[in-house]
Order: structure tokens, then C-alpha cells, then sequence
């Protein structure tokens, strides 16, 4: 159903300052997001604009990504950080990002996940 309802929302799609607003919204929700949920909108939000990314975020990227991780963290590291590290064929931006995001926003326990 949350799939279903991103879609109509256009989340994937929708402009990048636009997604701070959304993860500041998403962060002030009680209680938290279940991991699936969380897992969801982590794919639906972020996956295809890190995957398509082939020069540095923008900062409402950043800015976006690294308030979602720092909530979410389990399902950001298994939708986000495990697929680009996969990849044999990452640009350097994805990389940066991830590293980035790694150092800047995990707690030490999901750093060992990436790891």
C-alpha cells in the first residue's frame, strides 16, 4: 500500500528542496516508522536519484538524506548503502556520498552493518 501510495505522490520524482520538508515531516512522526515502511520510502525517495547521480548531491539532498539516515539508519544502510557498494560500476559521486553519509550520519553499530 505505501508503494502504491508513493506513486500517486509522485515521491520519486518530486523536487529536491521538497524532500527536506518530506524527511523533516517523517522525522517528527510518533511512533517511528516500522523498518518496512521505512525501507519503502528509503527506495522510493532516495534510490534511483543516488543511483542516477553523475556529479555531486545537491545540498537538499544531502540535507534530506542525511536527516533520514540518521533516524532510519537499518533500512537506509540495507536500500541505500548495499546496492552502490554492490555495484561494480559506481561513480565516484555515489561512492563520496556514501562514505560521506557513512562517517557524518551512522551511529558506530551501523557502520559495523555496512562494514
Amino acid at each position: 500500500q505505501l508503494e502504491g501510495l508513493c506513486s500517486f505522490l509522485q515521491l520519486s520524482s518530486c523536487p529536491e528542496h521538497l524532500l527536506v520538508r518530506f524527511c523533516s515531516w517523517l522525522l517528527a512522526l510518533s511512533p517511528d516508522l516500522s523498518y518496512a515502511s521505512a525501507a519503502v520510502l528509503a527506495e522510493q525517495l532516495f534510490l534511483a536519484r543516488v543511483l542516477a547521480l553523475t556529479q555531486p548531491p545537491s545540498r537538499h539532498l544531502m540535507a534530506a538524506l542525511a536527516s533520514f539516515c540518521s533516524k532510519y539508519a537499518r533500512p537506509f544502510c540495507h536500500v541505500l548503502v548495499a546496492p552502490i557498494l554492490r555495484e561494480p560500476a559506481a561513480v565516484p559521486e555515489q561512492t563520496r556520498l556514501v562514505c560521506e553519509l557513512v562517517e557524518e550520519c551512522l551511529e558506530p553499530e551501523h557502520v559495523r552493518l555496512v562494514l
